[in-house]
């Protein structure tokens, strides 16, 4: 019996994935190679893991990305949740335009608006760094949040937020009591996923970071001009570790998100209480 050969189609996907995951595969492995100069296996090691967690310029780095990071989530999804209330009561032709804007933002190319940011911080004299990083990643980050809350939105029935107005729950009560903790599945999601593409932006960054602000996948940049060193690869490592372990938590929340149960009685008594 004669083997088969594999279809074309199989062929190219195989190819396709080897071409997708090989550098992450080589990233891994040569940070844990005692080759200084990369060019043979000599051993295991975890020594430039420990020379990268030992060095003062990454440690401040990660600080400051996580700075970034929490600081434009947050503000991205303030963002978000007003963009996504006023949608529900805005008018087709209104979210039509808003839409239009939202999705610009992420399809503009980044380097575009980033250079835009650039020119308007220089025009406006807003100083680069943290703050002109953390405005720059909120123009993106809070498109991103925008999209999960309005898809969050659309499938949640308006009945009981009336249910509790009708039982005498001010707004700020319905939202507090009601809307936010419906909301929160796709707010958790959001903030995973806005604070994920934040910690890893390179582009933004380095245009608003100035001479006062630099965050890691920017210094990153800077060491890896020269030659490639394997505590690079090892912060490369950790940096794909954490933006694994956030998208793996946001699509696990995404899967198994409770659906708000209680009857509509029951949450329009407990908003009104």
């Amino acid at each position: 019996m004669t083997r088969r050969l594999p279809s074309p189609r199989v062929l190219f996907t195989i190819l396709v994935m080897v071409c997708l995951y090989a550098p992450i595969v080589l990233v891994l492995v040569y940070s844990v190679n005692k080759d200084v100069a990369l060019l043979h296996w000599k051993g295991f090691t975890w020594h430039w893991y420990s020379q990268a967690l030992h060095d003062s310029t990454v440690r401040d780095d990660f600080v400051t990305s996580l700075q970034v990071a929490l600081l434009s989530t947050v503000i991205s999804l303030v963002i978000a949740i007003t963009a996504g209330l006023w949608g529900r009561r805005a008018s087709k032709r209104a979210r039509r335009y808003f839409d239009a804007l939202t999705y610009s933002r992420i399809v503009l190319p980044e380097v575009v608006f980033a250079l835009g940011l650039f020119v308007l911080f220089k025009k406006l004299s807003i100083p680069f760094g943290v703050g002109a990083i953390v405005l720059g990643h909120v123009v993106f980050n809070s498109a991103y949040a925008t999209i999960i809350i309005q898809a969050r939105l659309a499938t949640m029935s308006e009945s009981l937020e009336e249910a509790a107005a009708d039982l005498g729950a001010n707004r700020w009560r319905v939202f507090r009591r009601i809307t936010l903790p419906l909301l929160m599945p796709a707010v958790i999601v959001a903030a995973l996923l806005t604070t994920t593409f934040s910690f890893d932006d390179v582009i933004v960054s380095q245009f608003l970071g100035g001479t006062t602000a630099e965050t890691l996948p920017v210094l990153v940049l800077g060491k890896i001009r020269l030659h490639v060193t394997p505590e690079v690869n090892a912060i490369g490592a950790g940096l794909m570790v954490i933006t694994l372990l956030t998208f793996t938590t946001a699509g696990l929340i995404t899967v198994l998100r409770p659906t708000g149960a209680g009857s509509t009685l029951g949450f329009g008594r407990k908003a009104a209480e």
